[in-house]
């Protein structure tokens, strides 16, 4: 399957617009890997922020979603009852990605009569770790009741999410900031794998695929709490879905790029392509792993 490089280019710009993290130097991620890989050596605090960066922003895959066709479906959410079960920072931190994941696929869907409720849910677990002071909790709801405004909620919503993330890394509680891209990642994750259970698509089996990519960077942030044993249980799920994923090639065809005009501007083309294969198999694999993560993270019965 080949997916092309200039329409993962788009995809990032749309996402940036909507608020999502840009990256002011490229990262090495293979010397972040390496780093970790090391005996007795820790992650340093640059590393981890590197590694928590490069996360897929939670509207990537609901953007892929929802340009296949795919309708939107509720039950897919992790339902907002599920939030009284999270007890320790640990599991707030973390539900507050998979409902930001949720919060993601609901936005781009457009669907602004549930932004609030699920908000609420999120504001609430974020006031319980002291991060709820970034939403402005007034201006979401007014939006929220517009949908003319959807693109400036997005916008909103995403960059509350991103102020607070950051905040957390400034007050070196990193533990909790990898826990909520984790959080972010397997709710996406399981969205998609979901929707590929009943409907073949190539660009979701592809964007699933290219999650190899990303599975080693995740573990390698987690390992760094490995003396936590909440975070080893995380570490455990990603390495059986890592091994799933071991056996997916991903392969790079380079081409020149070229520059065209377009609107009186000049306008950079990224001709390269990348192919990443997965089986059907494969595919089952990572849908029912995931599944079973999920299910013991949100604490659904």
């Amino acid at each position: 399957m080949k997916l092309r490089n200039s329409l993962i280019i788009v995809l990032c710009l749309l996402l940036s617009a909507c608020g999502g993290k840009s990256k002011k130097e490229k990262i090495d991620m293979n010397s972040l890997l390496k780093e970790g890989q090391e005996t007795n050596l820790e992650i340093s605090p640059e590393s981890l922020n590197a590694i928590i960066e490069s996360i897929p922003s939670p509207l990537e895959i609901a953007m892929v979603i929802k340009q296949s066709g795919f309708e939107f479906n509720e039950k897919m959410l992790n339902k907002q009852d599920n939030a009284k079960f999270y007890t320790t920072d640990q599991e707030k931190a973390l539900n507050i990605g998979v409902y930001s994941g949720d919060l993601g696929y609901i936005n781009i869907y457009e669907k602004a009569y549930m932004t609030v409720n699920y908000l609420t849910t999120i504001k609430s677990l974020a006031d319980d770790i002291h991060v709820g002071q970034f939403f402005d909790f007034s201006t979401i709801k007014r939006m929220a009741s517009n949908n003319d405004k959807m693109d400036s909620l997005i916008f909103l919503t995403t960059n509350n999410f991103n102020k607070m993330d950051a905040f957390l890394r400034s007050q070196k509680r990193s533990n909790l900031s990898i826990l909520m891209v984790t959080g972010t990642w397997t709710e996406g994750l399981y969205i998609a794998t979901q929707v590929a259970r009943e409907n073949k698509n190539k660009e979701i089996t592809e964007w699933i695929g290219y999650q190899k990519i990303i599975i080693d960077q995740l573990i390698l942030g987690l390992s760094a709490y490995k003396n936590d044993e909440y975070f080893q249980k995380i570490v455990a799920d990603l390495k059986t879905l890592k091994a799933v994923y071991d056996g997916i090639t991903i392969t790079y065809d380079y081409h020149e790029p070229e520059s065209v005009e377009k609107d009186g501007r000049l306008v950079i083309v990224d001709k390269s392509t990348s192919t990443v294969n997965v089986t059907e198999a494969q595919l089952k694999q990572i849908g029912d792993l995931v599944t079973a993560m999920r299910t013991r993270l949100v604490k659904n019965s």
